[in-house]
């Protein structure tokens, strides 16, 4: 499929998009309006696709964050349709505002990307991202109970809709003949060039900026949550709600961080093992679309403590969704422990990664192994092994950051003109 075609086709979703969830959204919790909705999130997803595969070459970067970003906003319009129907409205505007977010901060890399490859005018270029800068804002601010969302989501959609039917005149084109094209060979080659420490640098900011989260919503606020009593976890709850919907959009940044991080070490440890890089890739994938499913469950609790923190089913639901989390949660370590093992296996492997950098990663892998399990066991499970063995995922971010740095202060000495054979 040529880029012409492949941007018509995404511009015929992106309409076909705006009215399946308009439709389905009018319709209700009717049977045909929840069918449109899930096709909404269908068509969503493959415009993610669609630009993925035009972008990932000369901008795999921003081509990454945008399939991620429609992914989650996919995952999230559907599950708010489930958590209507099995818990209120409350629930549904919780994951609906999230969908925004992530599509609103998912969308600003592509803009950019945009406006270097000529796809776009640079007026328009810069209206989609300040529309969509306006959707994050709006929606972010609306989680925070500030009924601003609707506003500030109009020129985000307006720009949508001049991008979808420019797109289906011309496709992924160039915009204006009077701006220097790109030379997308060139920039190929130069990517191909920088592929490892590029990886590095993405795996590892990610891996930094999901432990800053990770540990702040859980440590900070979800174990501040849980007491013995069910009725002093319900007032927990009902004191900490802004706190609450603040962890859930922690958690979801880190589910959505966890897919790239788990991309880029593939793009890192591809020339190692093609083939379990591509299979620890997808463990850990599989692992972000279980936590994503553990999150639903705080959406949930978030969306009930928004329909009335005083109500009856918060205090029947609330400490038995936070349960859930968890028990989802720890099932999606298995994956998460068998991506470690094969990260662990493949950095044992590489040439560039010392040998006890795998085999601690490898440990830590371990560690989750046996946590995940033992919380299986009826018996109980005494202690928490990977609060032990997760020094291996820490030696690993830390160890990526510094190659990655390595890799910056060696092209420039690499590319000189001393070191380079000048054609003749």
């Amino acid at each position: 499929m040529s880029l012409r075609v492949a941007g018509r086709w995404a511009g015929a979703f992106f309409l076909a998009a705006f009215a399946a969830y308009g439709v389905g959204s009018a319709l209700g919790g009717r049977p045909a309006g929840v069918a449109l909705v899930v096709l909404n999130s269908v068509l969503v997803a493959a415009i993610g696709a669609l630009a993925f595969r035009a972008l990932r070459r000369a901008h795999p970067a921003a081509a990454w964050t945008y399939l991620v970003a429609r992914g989650a906003e996919a995952f999230l319009l559907t599950a708010g349709i489930v958590l209507l129907h099995r818990v209120g409205a409350g629930a549904a505007d919780v994951a609906y505002q999230l969908a925004m977010l992530a599509l609103g901060l998912g969308s600003l890399p592509l803009c950019l990307a945009l406006d270097r490859q000529r796809w776009l005018p640079r007026w328009l270029a810069g209206w989609g991202f300040a529309g969509y800068a306006l959707l994050a804002v709006g929606a972010a601010a609306e989680l925070m109970g500030a009924a601003v969302g609707v506003v500030l989501a109009v020129p985000g959609g307006l720009f949508e809709i001049a991008f979808a039917l420019l797109l289906l005149a011309r496709g992924f084109a160039p915009s204006t003949a009077g701006r220097p094209a790109v030379d997308e060979a060139r920039s190929t080659a130069t990517a191909g060039d920088r592929r490892p420490g590029r990886a590095a640098l993405g795996a590892g900011l990610g891996l930094l900026v999901m432990a800053a989260l990770a540990g702040l919503a859980n440590f900070g606020v979800l174990e501040r949550l849980v007491a013995t009593d069910p009725a002093q976890t319900t007032a927990r709850l009902v004191a900490n709600q802004r706190a609450l919907t603040l962890a859930v959009v922690a958690l979801f940044a880190v589910a959505c961080l966890d897919v790239l991080v788990a991309w880029a070490l593939r793009a890192f440890f591809v020339d190692t093992h093609r083939t379990v890089a591509l299979l620890s890739a997808w463990c850990r994938t599989g692992y972000a679309i279980v936590f994503a499913v553990a999150i639903a469950q705080l959406i949930a609790v978030a969306g009930l403590l928004r329909d009335g923190p005083g109500s009856d089913r918060l205090g029947t639901l609330g400490p038995a969704r936070l349960t859930e989390f968890d028990e989802v949660w720890n099932l999606g370590l298995l994956l998460f422990g068998v991506h470690l093992l094969l990260v662990g296996w493949l950095a044992w492997r590489s040439r560039a990664v010392p040998t006890w950098v795998g085999v601690l990663v490898a440990i830590a892998g371990a560690g989750y192994l046996a946590d995940s399990i033992g919380a299986l066991v009826p018996a109980g499970y005494p202690f928490p092994v990977a609060t032990v063995t997760f020094v291996g995922e820490v030696v690993l971010m830390g160890w990526l950051l510094v190659f990655a740095a390595r890799s910056r202060r060696e092209r420039p000495a690499a590319s000189s003109p001393s070191s380079t054979v000048q054609p003749v």
